[in-house]
């Protein structure tokens, strides 16, 4: 039975659940709002009114590509400093509701790493998927406690063309797992899932295409639905779909057909998010209508 949908056009940047009573969002603020891109946290009294702003990293020009988790009962980062030679950063609150940080951390030096970066908290510690955009490679990296104030290893996961790209993080059966894009064909991209081989993320499983239609994947969105890994995403074919597909087992070692959720969205455009809202999937998107 094809699945029921009702759409829903939002442009969402990355938000979360801090508490059951407090919506927040991370975001990079962007000109011509601001001439910085320093990464600010919005913390609300309830789930529609916001009411304090906080800056969490002051230095440059500060993050884009932001990523929000609850790790160890507080709000965190993680994000690209486009200063200088960009690179990975991760920041922590101080408190449960964000309104004091401590200092951020370079998690990777490494020249263009920390694009499309994905913050979970994977077998008690943070750990962060995201593509670097000099070597083309999807990495992973993980916390060495489970705040984050040590980082171990980055992980190359994927390093097979230019992969990495819209990297989304999730545990799924108990191990991290990642939905991203692969660009190494121009125009013809596709939509890419990979799994690790243990808890911790140490050893990685080979990439599975699930995905191949044209120039899919893009703006993907990994998620356990009804114990099943899930990806919402976009598909630039014949003007641009959005779209949805869910694996037929609890590893996603095989996924099941492709679901239009919407086949009126033009081009590429803004963020996507894939979640559970009352026991259902939902996603949340920016599009302009035909």
């Amino acid at each position: 039975m094809k699945p029921r949908w009702s759409l829903m056009g939002l442009a969402v940047i990355s938000i979360g659940l801090v508490t059951m009573t407090s919506a927040v969002v991370a975001h990079g603020a962007a000109a011509p709002a601001r001439a910085d891109h320093r990464p600010d946290w919005l913390a609300a009294a309830d789930q529609l009114t916001a009411t304090s702003v906080y800056t969490i990293d002051a230095t440059g020009q500060g993050g884009l590509y932001t990523s929000l988790a609850v790790v160890n009962g507080d709000p965190a980062v993680a994000y690209l400093n486009p200063d200088g030679t960009p690179h990975l950063k991760y920041a922590r609150a101080s408190d449960v509701s964000g309104s004091t940080w401590g200092m951020s951390l370079t998690v990777d030096a490494t020249a263009g790493s920390g694009q499309f970066a994905s913050l979970a908290v994977v077998n008690g510690d943070p750990a962060i998927a995201y593509y670097t955009g000099v070597s083309k490679t999807l990495n992973y990296v993980r916390a060495g406690d489970a705040s984050g104030a040590t980082w171990g290893v980055t992980r190359t996961v994927d390093n097979a063309g230019d992969v990495g790209m819209f990297a989304s993080l999730a545990v799924v059966d108990g191990r991290p797992a990642i939905a991203y894009f692969d660009n190494s064909t121009v125009f013809s991209g596709h939509l890419k899932y990979v799994r690790a081989l243990n808890a911790n993320g140490t050893t990685w499983g080979a990439p599975i295409t699930i995905d191949r239609a044209g120039d899919t994947g893009w703006y993907a969105s990994l998620q356990v639905v009804n114990g099943k890994p899930a990806v919402a995403y976009f598909d630039l074919n014949d003007g641009g779909h959005l779209r949805y597909i869910r694996a037929t087992d609890v590893a996603g070692t095989s996924w099941g057909i492709t679901h239009t959720v919407d086949s009126q969205v033009i081009g590429t455009l803004s963020a996507r998010l894939l979640m559970i809202v009352n026991g259902n999937p939902a996603i949340a998107y920016g599009a302009r209508r035909y």
